[in-house]
């Protein structure tokens, strides 16, 4: 079974969603600054940048073969993806591992942002977990222009665990906790302070865009991604 892995991203303004490093005893802690619609958004410092890391937790009221369906759905990650204008596979390496190039609309008078990442795509049956991670690599196949700014991914991931929501009144939805986490660098001109100061936003957006689209009549689960969970017992 192979399941192409196609170029994901989550966007800001300024930029999308990066590649995922594991946390280390010497990382600076996550900080809470903010909850809303049951997004939980924290921030840390990231040493040697002025630019801060950011997180979001939710649960997703969908099962883990819809929400990873609709993150490896490339061809309609424009309908969900903030500003994404288009994306496309540069090199595919392997079943799970791609080069992935994104355009990135920004605001007037600012230059676009286009992106060259690298996406792994792992799978943990023993935590019923999904995890897509990404980050900046350079590749000849790349697009040369002087209309982009090329901005650089640092580190982020989605992680996707099947979960349990007990509600208020005593019932239980069945669903996925999705962890999403970003460092990201527009690079240009931009003062850091502001894109740190629009970013702040990515948690929720990224969040409640997540959820809409999963929710949308016409998206059904991918069979790649029920046949590779259902064989790694996901399910049992």
């Amino acid at each position: 079974m192979r399941l192409r892995f196609p170029a994901l991203a989550l966007l800001t303004t300024f930029a999308l969603s990066a590649v995922a490093h594991a946390d280390t005893p010497s990382a600076p802690k996550w900080e809470l600054f903010d909850e809303e619609d049951g997004v939980k958004m924290f921030r840390r410092d990231v040493p040697g940048s002025s630019i801060v890391a950011l997180r979001g937790e939710a649960f997703i009221a969908a099962p883990i073969t819809r929400v990873a369906s609709v993150l490896i759905d490339r061809p309609r990650s424009t309908e969900w993806i903030d500003r994404l204008v288009k994306t496309k596979v540069l090199e595919q390496l392997s079943e799970t591992e791609s080069i992935n190039w994104n355009h990135i609309k920004t605001p007037t008078p600012l230059k676009d942002r286009d992106f060259v990442f690298k996406s792994v795509l792992t799978t943990d049956p023993a935590k019923k977990q999904v995890l897509f991670s990404y980050y900046s690599v350079t590749h000849k196949l790349a697009p040369v222009t002087d209309d982009y700014v090329r901005g650089s991914f640092k580190s982020g991931k989605f992680e996707l665990t099947m979960g349990t929501r007990s509600n208020k009144d005593g019932t239980k939805t069945k669903g996925t906790i999705v962890v999403a986490e970003v460092v990201v660098d527009p690079a240009g001109s931009v003062p850091t302070f502001i894109v740190n100061m629009v970013q702040k936003s990515w948690p929720h957006k990224t969040m409640t865009a997540l959820r809409k689209q999963v929710a949308k009549p016409d998206i059904k689960d991918d069979p790649r991604v029920i046949t590779r969970l259902t064989n790694e017992h996901f399910f049992d």
